[in-house]
């Protein structure tokens, strides 16, 4: 399964840093991985570290990154997709056990627990872009089409909808805004 990463950076350059190596030493790596942010010299600077990865330059837009991840949602080549943002981070065997809950379920999109702050999450009801994967096609097939600030769970929601198998992966690999805490 060739996975792509979508991520949205909001022109925190130490935070987008972060989280390129994060998925770059993920045990399970993404197969592609497209940056859209809004500042010219960071994606100059990061490009040249990181040659793998396609950045793409979008002004922020005020939507909390959901125009970004509509053209994300476009423009991904892998079977499944997911959302990263620059200011969390994700436990090491994130993907891998993403993938392998996918695989072994035959699953349309795959969620595991979260946390922000001291609360953890883990009903899909509570789901946000961060710890939820789909399988590209589905993805497509809904659009991220809502600008609201709960764009994140209209999209959730309509996968949810029409996906025959959701998959959940039982623990915490998705950690919410780690650089406020």
């Amino acid at each position: 399964m060739k996975f792509t990463a979508i991520v949205c950076s909001h022109t925190n350059e130490r935070g987008l840093l972060n989280m390129l190596a994060n998925l770059r030493y993920q045990t399970r790596p993404p197969d592609e991985t497209i940056v859209f942010a809004s500042d010219t010299p960071t994606l100059a600077r990061l490009a040249h570290d990181f040659p793998d990865v396609e950045f793409l330059e979008r002004p922020n837009m005020n939507d909390w990154g959901h125009e970004k991840r509509a053209e994300g949602v476009e423009r991904a080549t892998g079977d499944w997709l997911g959302f990263f943002n620059d200011d969390d981070s994700y436990e090491r065997d994130y993907l891998e056990l993403m993938l392998a809950e996918a695989s072994r379920l035959q699953a349309d999109a795959v969620y595991c627990g979260w946390n922000t702050h001291p609360d953890c999450h883990f009903g899909l009801a509570s789901s946000t872009s961060g710890n939820f994967i789909v399988r590209t096609d589905v993805a497509r097939t809904v659009g991220y089409t809502s600008r609201r600030y709960e764009a994140d769970g209209d999209f959730i929601t309509a996968v949810a909808e029409i996906a025959e198998r959701v998959g959940r992966v039982d623990r915490v690999l998705y950690h919410h805004n780690v650089q406020e805490r």
